[in-house]
């Protein structure tokens, strides 16, 4: 067919076909086939990449403007919405692979001779790829319509604290109790407490800052009750911490809106912070018991711990000597380097008791402060003196006075008080607490001296349980901290009614007047005389320790202290009593321990006297005149060796006597005396080999 058809053909046809057979004899034919069969595909290739760099253009332009508003709000602190996030990520990852294929492009387009292209294949790639990225490039570009950039961020309390978290092996210890306790599944409830300014928030900030690092729980929230909490406001931490906005008008209904969020988040750790007293849970809208629902909270008193339903709860102390000098070297940096300072400030150090607030605020305070600085702010400490020192009222002291002001018990701030009369460093006897506050007439409703030992022992519990007090290494007896003690006698000094004065040297320190005080304790090895006529009339507490065997009292010393319920005279060289103390008409309690002791008739004076103590004291005879002691409760005789005599008389008038400790022997007084006593409860008695 093909050959008749080709046959009829005219002069024309042949000779174009003529002319097309010579023409596919040369190598034109094969490049012409190549280039314009590439052609097409090349045009099409140029196209979508065209496009491609059109909407990369596009996307740029609206992605440069989207992060004008992020920086914006980032300025502003605020939280960028999760979609505006990934709306960036994408682009980011698109620009990534466009960018690929436009390098990719132009090294194909290089290699490339007069619009003939040997790499079809590569060609053909690209275009499909430009195209299909082209049509991700404008469904992304139809999403940037969002609703709002960002929004306010949520308060953030764990925000950063003057406080320093060191890692001290005596916290390290501490957190890591606490993480295994949030790790236990049967825990739903850790108390932390400790005294004030030991360092609890910062603690408990440092257990919330390796929960989130940990990703232990979903979401972990704080809130800081204070000692007047505010319901509302607690509900308020929590909720915009969750992003909730509690808009409800009553506390119910806020309450059980919050417990709901809370309820929805598979794992949430609830930290409240600064807990003064029992906090209803329901009320607030936590709730308590449910899995991956946590609490911990943080208070200065013990009993919180114990009536909340606490499972575990740790006990935060003062730091290791060691520790506190790491710290205190931190905060006082420039000037520890002067090693003309460096044992001054080993001493500061020390008066801090390892309490951090105190050494973080004496440490700045005392940053490159002068020689003559430092040994003044070291005197001051040494004399509880301390709130001279800048910043120590302010912070160290106001957080401490805090727990005293918010003693529930009135009692136990007075017997607090009678605390803070002891030297530094001293193991508090709580029998002395016992005399000193039956003498004062603290307790109310207490008749026995069996009754009031049970209530000093309660109230030292609480003061304990608040850390105003601490446990001793002696039997029934307990410590103050140092800058407790400041902090106390800070009180008694801005209040008038206490002067204390330790370690005095040479005399009887001189002030303009004693009217005011209604408590003095004052130690000394070096005074030698005691002042004449001390006009005190309100003065109810005399505590006087002088260690001078040449020591002079005056006859007139307590003329002017009518008023006057306890005298402890320790450790004294009195071998004539003053006679001025039979005028002590309101005495309660007199102890006279440890002390050299001549003829003591005038004691016999004394209607009101309830306590005597003689104990270690040299004396050799109990006058007769004890006997008229006849409101006389306890009298102690203990390690009185060298008695050697009780007068007939001395111990049966004491027709009231409940309680008789004493070294035994039957040639220093009758069974049958101390068995007419109708009241004695305690007679305690050693019995004395001769």
């Amino acid at each position: 067919m093909s050959r008749l058809k080709l046959d009829r053909a005219g002069p024309t046809a042949v000779e174009a076909s003529s002319g097309v057979l010579d023409w596919l004899g040369t190598p034109n034919l094969l490049f012409a086939f190549f280039c314009n069969s590439s052609f097409v595909l090349f045009s099409s290739g140029v196209s979508n990449i065209e496009k491609l760099r059109d909407a990369v253009d596009k996307l740029e332009d609206k992605r440069a403007g989207v992060m004008l508003l992020v920086d914006l709000a980032r300025r502003n602190v605020e939280v960028i919405a999760p979609d505006v996030e990934r709306w960036l990520s994408l682009s980011d990852e698109i620009f990534t692979v466009a960018y690929r294929i436009l390098r990719e492009h132009e090294r194909v387009e290089r290699s490339c001779l007069n619009g003939c292209c040997p790499h079809l294949k590569s060609r053909f790639s690209l275009s499909r790829k430009a195209n299909k990225l082209r049509h991700e490039m404008l469904d992304l570009l139809q999403e940037q319509n969002f609703g709002r950039i960002s929004y306010p961020a949520p308060p953030s309390s764990f925000s950063s604290s003057t406080g320093v978290f060191i890692d001290f092996e005596s916290r390290v210890l501490t957190i890591k109790g606490i993480m295994a306790a949030l790790r236990d599944d049967r825990v739903y409830m850790i108390g932390i407490c400790g005294m004030g300014g030991v360092g609890k928030t910062i603690t408990v900030k440092e257990v919330a800052r390796r929960v989130k690092e940990e990703n232990l729980f979903d979401e972990v929230v704080m809130a800081v009750v204070t000692q007047q909490p505010s319901r509302k406001k607690i509900q308020n931490e929590i909720a915009d911490q969750l992003g909730l906005k509690l808009e409800e008008g009553t506390s119910v209904a806020r309450a059980a809106r919050l417990r709901a969020r809370i309820k929805g988040i598979k794992t949430v750790l609830v930290i409240l912070d600064d807990v003064w007293e029992t906090l209803d849970l329901v009320e607030v809208g936590i709730p308590f018991g449910i899995k991956g629902c946590k609490i911990v909270l943080t208070s200065r008193n013990q009993d919180v711990c114990s009536q909340m339903p606490t499972q575990h709860y740790f006990t935060i102390d003062v730091l290791l000597e060691q520790e506190a000098w790491i710290l205190f070297r931190r905060m006082a940096s420039n000037s520890i380097d002067d090693p003309n300072l460096l044992k001054v400030a080993e001493e500061v150090a020390k008066e801090c008791g390892g309490l951090p607030i105190a050494l973080v605020t004496v440490g700045r305070a005392l940053n490159n402060k002068s020689k003559y600085f430092w040994d003044d702010a070291l005197l001051q400490l040494k004399q509880s003196m301390s709130g001279n020192i800048p910043g120590v009222q302010a912070n160290v002291y106001q957080s401490l006075e805090l727990s005293y002001k918010y003693l529930g018990s009135t009692e136990a701030k007075l017997l607090f008080q009678v605390c803070c009369l002891f030297p530094e460093d001293f193991d508090i006897p709580i029998e002395d607490l016992v005399r000193y506050g039956m003498g004062l007439q603290l307790f109310e409703g207490i008749d026995m001296l069996g009754e009031a030992r049970k209530r000093v022992h309660a109230l030292v519990e609480i003061l304990t349980g608040c850390f105003l007090l601490s446990d001793s290494h002696k039997t029934d007896s307990v410590k103050m901290h140092d800058v407790v003690r400041d902090v106390g006698r800070s009180i008694a000094s801005r209040d008038n009614h206490a002067f204390i004065r330790h370690n005095v040297r040479l005399e009887w320190p001189k002030i303009d007047t004693y009217e005011h005080y209604t408590s003095i304790s004052m130690t000394s090895d070096a005074i030698t005389e005691l002042p004449e006529g001390l006009h005190c009339p309100k003065l109810e507490c005399l505590l006087l320790a002088c260690k001078n065997d040449s020591l002079k009292i005056p006859n007139n010393l307590f003329d002017g202290m009518r008023a006057l319920r306890v005298l402890d005279f320790q450790a004294m060289c009195v071998l004539v009593l003053p006679s001025s103390l039979a005028s002590l008409k309101n005495l309660r309690t007199l102890s006279l321990r440890n002390c050299q002791l001549g003829d003591i008739s005038v004691i016999g004076e004394l209607e009101k006297l309830e306590f005597l103590s003689l104990y270690g004291s040299s004396i050799n005879i109990l006058p007769k005149e004890i006997g008229k002691l006849a409101k006389l409760r306890l009298l102690d005789l203990t390690e009185c060796t060298n008695l050697e005599t009780i007068s007939p008389g001395a111990i049966s008038g004491l027709v009231r006597l409940e309680e008789l400790h004493m070294l035994w022997s039957s040639t220093r007084c009758s069974l049958i005396e101390v068995e007419s006593l109708p009241r004695l409860k305690v007679f305690n008695w050693i019995s004395s080999h001769e």
